[in-house]
């Protein structure tokens, strides 16, 4: 499983996950809108990124029944949930079948979550580890608009 994709499980699941460093809310999962997520993830080495997403109604529903996408499918069969706190564990396949166990713990509250993802697999028989968090916060409640992509020259 390529450490990107193990990223972007990280990050939906930290979608579903949501939480702030302060007290925990219980007002409510983390709301539809424009979302800055900063992720630091520790996999064989260290990076961070920031990324600024928006999520629909449809992304926070479809992520609160379990991460996947097209790269890989993960399934949770511990799954907690409720009082501004989330607890997953599972596991996820990438495409090729490389597999990874994950389990994540959160905390969310409507315009904040934080997400702690520790993740184990093996790559040519050496077991590795990582873990990544994703601290966010919602910037505003509706997003930017989409940049028209430039017309293509007519043919001649």
């Amino acid at each position: 499983m390529r450490v990107g994709s193990l990223w972007r499980v990280g990050l939906l699941a930290a979608l579903a996950i949501g939480g702030s460093s302060g007290a925990v809310a219980a007002d409510g999962p983390p709301l539809p809108g424009y979302w800055e997520l900063t992720n630091t993830w520790i996999f064989v080495v260290h990076f961070k990124t920031v990324d600024r997403k928006c999520f629909t109604a449809a992304d926070v529903a479809g992520v609160l029944q379990g991460p996947s996408n097209s790269h890989y499918a993960c399934t949770y069969p511990f799954r907690e949930v409720g009082d501004g706190r989330l607890s997953l564990k599972g596991t996820c396949v990438e495409k090729h079948g490389q597999v990874a166990e994950i389990a994540a713990q959160g905390t969310y509250e409507p315009t904040a979550f934080k997400l702690t993802a520790r993740l184990r697999t093996r790559i040519a028989g050496v077991p590795l580890s990582g873990v990544g968090t994703t601290d966010a916060h919602r910037l505003s409640e509706t997003c930017p608009p989409t940049e028209a992509k430039p017309a293509l020259p007519a043919a001649r």
